[in-house]
């Protein structure tokens, strides 16, 4: 798949983003590929950043439906908002996926089905409402930025559930991330450290995590 890092450095003063440049995609058939020109890093204010780790053409709904959300109050927003909206527009798309999948070939809306579902035959209900509950688009995201406050991470992660790390000060997600966080652990990494130092234990932790399936040997670097 890939690997997404984010690693607090100054006590919240700023962050470290890193990712490899692997694209995951679904459409028509299951592909990677590394590529420059496909950002996975992508900038959704002037001072926040998402991170995605999964198929790129789900992500790429997600962020432009997030941006709608933020519109021009996205720059003065803190991060806790602007993390928000992008859980928001991962349920959002998320749900639509599985109306068009699920529903609309049998002829069914969101509102009617849940309206009249004590009509249809119960394996039918079984099946949407586990397709509603369960499935997985297969993407993460980390949300990370800069507000009045300091600098924050989030991940965004299946079914549209938002997690703030600020505690632990890193996060890593996709195919790599078990690699790189053991890597962070392992060279004792501390929020109170300073940029230069966090940003070798990330380079680090993002060079370790190329032992996995579908990690690229590119790196991009972002500091906030």
């Amino acid at each position: 798949m890939t690997v997404c890092i984010a690693a607090l450095y100054g006590n919240g003063e700023g962050c470290v983003l890193a990712s490899d440049q692997m694209t995951t995609a679904h459409f028509p058939i299951g592909y990677e590929f590394e590529s420059d020109d496909i950002a996975k890093i992508i900038r959704i204010s002037e001072s926040a950043y998402v991170l995605v780790a999964g198929d790129v053409l789900f992500a790429d709904e997600v962020v432009t439906e997030a941006r709608q959300g933020l519109g021009s109050e996205g720059d003065t927003l803190t991060m806790s908002r602007i993390a928000e909206c992008v859980r928001l527009a991962y349920q959002d798309v998320r749900k639509r996926h599985i109306i068009r999948n699920e529903l609309e070939p049998r002829g069914l809306s969101i509102g009617f089905y849940y309206e009249n579902q004590q009509k249809f035959a119960p394996p039918i209900v079984q099946m949407i409402d586990q397709q509603l509950r369960n499935w997985n688009p297969g993407i993460e995201f980390i949300v990370s930025g800069r507000d009045s406050l300091g600098c924050h991470i989030y991940t965004i992660q299946n079914p549209g559930d938002a997690i703030h790390h600020d505690s632990v000060g890193f996060v890593a997600i996709g195919s790599g991330g078990p690699h790189a966080l053991y890597s962070m652990i392992e060279a004792n990494y501390r929020k109170s450290l300073s940029k230069t130092e966090v940003e070798a234990l990330v380079r680090a932790a993002k060079k370790r995590s190329e032992v996995a399936p579908g990690v690229g040997d590119k790196t991009e670097i972002v500091s906030i």
